[in-house]
């Protein structure tokens, strides 16, 4: 209801999965020469009960290279194979930029931003392996974006997942784009972090009931907004 009367010049992408909660992707229509939606399985890592990718690919006017955006949310958990499932979905990040620069189309580099709730959590000890903090995934994933000329992009806050109770808490939700995309930075004394390049709003904003209140009926994550220098 809310799309159908708030949201009448736009189009929208829905994935389709097992999950109750789909990724829902929306664009204004026109603003775009070309767009196409691809729901991208193969970010399921064989377990078909996570959501696929959600894939944007648009076309400005006047450009011929695509602006690719993948939405994706990563295995959730610290178990072994939890751990291991979301590496090989970071995995297949790095094969889409790939892919996308062998692309007749992209003209050099390919234009990719990846953003979502990607989970890091760390993993717990396996046998004589020790455990990793979810700290140390998130270095991880920095270190392995940058051997793919791709950058975590710096959030304005940190924490970016509260459970309700407040009895879990997590880094959890990044963006990470390829190096080639500018990526505008801002600077706040408002914020944990400053300068950034990701502004992260919503129940971090609050305090108190109203704080419980956004979590439990409006979302435990908080949004990310990025905004790339055309």
């Amino acid at each position: 209801q809310l799309i159908s009367d708030e949201f009448t010049d736009y189009d929208f992408g829905l994935t389709d999965s097992k999950r109750a909660i789909e990724l829902l992707i929306g664009w204004r229509r026109g603003m775009f020469d070309q767009v196409f939606f691809t729901q991208r399985r193969d970010f399921q890592a064989n377990k078909i009960d996570l959501r696929p990718g959600a894939l944007l690919s648009f076309r400005e006017s006047g450009d011929t290279a695509f602006h690719n955006v993948l939405f994706l949310h990563t295995d959730s958990g610290r178990a072994k194979a939890d751990y291991d499932r979301r590496q090989k979905m970071f995995e297949k990040i790095w094969s889409l930029k790939n892919a996308l620069r062998n692309a007749a189309t992209q003209a050099g580099d390919p234009r990719l931003l990846v953003l979502g709730d990607l989970n890091t959590m760390g993993r717990k000890r396996v046998g004589n392996s020790p455990s990793i903090s979810q700290a140390e995934e998130i270095v991880e994933l920095r270190g392995d974006a940058s051997r793919r000329s791709m950058t975590l992009l710096d959030k304005s806050e940190d924490l970016t997942y509260r459970s309700p109770g407040d009895t879990l808490r997590g880094d959890l939700d990044h963006v990470i784009v390829s190096n080639d995309l500018a990526i505008q930075e801002y600077t706040s004394d408002d914020t944990t972090n400053s300068p950034f390049d990701v502004y992260v709003t919503g129940w971090n904003e609050l305090t108190g009931t109203a704080r419980t209140r956004w979590i439990e009926q409006v979302s435990d994550h908080c949004a990310l907004q990025v905004d790339v220098v055309t």
